[in-house]
Parts: structure tokens; C-alpha cells; sequence
């Protein structure tokens, strides 16, 4: 295992005082299968991803291109110190969520790489932005941070049968813009709702959630992913957690 000193460089936290972040590229493999960046690249979590629990992580299997390890990650992130937290941030390695209901990303969440299509960008209600660096081409969003399962995570092997609480998806190595999309019917603009408008919400759930081509029918959440041009406002920090969307 790496030291931490050796690991990170620059960094003006306290947690990490006089040390310096050392940041290493990561090719990709040439038989990786990556998506391209057409308009609108869509790929659904999947059906089987469950967290039980308020708090997501993304991240990708290099962890930034950084040298740090799932334990010392795990450990900035679950100590919920903003001042710890940010150095990680305000370098891309991972990027930590905190929703307002259990299992908020389950099921209905799109990833897209590209472009809203029209209707997307015409329905979404609020927004959370930030940026993360992909240098070995794979994301990953896993549930909770717990130093054992994000090693699991960014092993290469597959989630455990019956217990996927990570996805993994290939995309082009490169930093992103990040910007997570809630909908009508996601946990972020439910919560806003009252008693006479959520009746009326529960009228408009469709039965099924997919159609017959696969697709969902009904997405809460769009997270999508395109070149970071610019730096973005750093969103409101709970501890070492996002915890603030925008609301149009």
C-alpha cells in the first residue's frame, strides 16, 4: 500500500498538511469496448442496482488518476469533514451525493453522455453540477463508501449476485462536466411537493417501467456527463456530501 504522503501532493486540508497530489494517466485497452459521444448516448442503471441508503459516490476505477487508496478515500469520505473533503473535489477523484430518501437512484436513472434530448432538457426541475476526472475511461457510482466495497468497485470483477451496489460503464477517458438532472417524479422534487399535489402525482405513475424496446418509461434521474470546458461552482457541502440541487 502506498503512503498517503506519496499519494497526494498540494493539498492545503489539515487531514492532509504538507503533501502534494501526484496524478497518473491511465491508458485504455484497446479491446475495451467504450462508448462514443454521439448527440445523446443513453444507458440505463441497472435493474438490479439497489442502495439502500441516502448517499451515492462517483468516481472511476483509477480513482481520478490519483494514487490513493479505496481505504484513504473511504476514510475522508465517511469522516464528513468539508475541509477534507474538498481537496478531493476541487480535483475531479470522486464526487459524493446525498439524496433525501433511500434508494433514490435505483431503477430509474439514465446516464447520458452528450445532449438532453429536447424533451429531457424541457422536463428536468432542478440540477446539481460539478466535474470528475476519468482518465482509465470507466465510471463508477456506487453506493455508500465504504472501503471495502469500493475496492470491489474498481477490482474489474463484477458486483456480488443479488447485491449490486455499483455500476461500472465505459465511456472515453477524459474530465466531465457532471451534472445530475432530477425530474418530476425523482426523491428531490417529490420532497417539495404537498399533500394535493403528491395525490396528483401518485394518478400519473405509469404501471410498467419499461417499454417493450427496454426502455424506461418513467426516469427520475438523469445523470449526464459531457467535456468539462469550464470550472463550475462547487455545489453546497454537507459534511463531505452534496446535498443541494438547483431548482429552475
Amino acid at each position: 500500500m502506498m503512503p498517503l504522503n506519496q499519494a497526494l501532493q498540494g493539498f492545503s486540508s489539515p487531514y492532509f498538511s504538507g503533501i502534494e497530489l501526484e496524478l497518473c494517466r491511465y491508458p485504455i485497452l484497446a479491446e475495451s469496448k467504450v462508448m462514443t459521444e454521439p448527440v445523446n448516448t443513453q444507458i440505463p442503471i441497472s435493474p438490479h442496482f439497489f442502495c439502500d441508503g441516502m448517499g451515492y459516490v462517483l468516481t472511476s476505477s483509477s480513482l481520478g488518476g490519483s494514487n490513493l487508496t479505496p481505504g484513504q478515500i473511504s476514510d475522508i469520505v465517511l469522516d464528513n469533514s468539508a475541509d477534507d473533503m474538498t481537496p478531493l473535489l476541487t480535483q475531479g477523484i470522486c464526487m459524493p451525493i446525498l439524496f433525501d430518501g433511500d434508494c433514490a437512484l435505483d431503477r430509474s436513472t439514465l446516464f447520458v453522455l452528450g445532449d438532453l434530448t429536447p424533451e429531457q432538457e424541457r422536463d428536468w426541475r432542478a440540477r446539481l453540477t460539478w466535474k470528475l476526472r476519468v482518465p482509465c475511461g470507466k465510471l463508477i457510482l456506487l453506493c455508500s463508501c465504504t472501503a471495502e466495497d469500493l475496492a470491489h468497485a474498481i477490482s474489474g470483477r463484477p458486483p456480488t449476485k443479488h447485491f449490486e451496489i455499483f455500476q461500472v460503464i465505459d465511456i472515453p477517458p477524459d474530465s466531465y462536466l457532471v451534472e445530475i438532472y432530477a425530474y418530476p417524479s425523482s426523491v428531490t422534487v417529490i420532497m417539495t411537493l404537498d399533500d394535493e399535489e403528491y395525490e396528483e402525482f401518485e394518478k400519473s405513475i405509469p404501471d410498467k417501467e419499461y417499454d417493450k424496446e427496454g426502455n424506461l418509461i418513467l426516469v427520475n434521474y438523469i445523470i449526464r456527463l459531457s467535456s468539462l470546458e469550464s470550472e463550475p461552482e462547487m455545489p453546497h457541502l454537507n459534511g463531505s456530501w452534496f446535498d443541494t440541487f438547483t431548482f429552475r
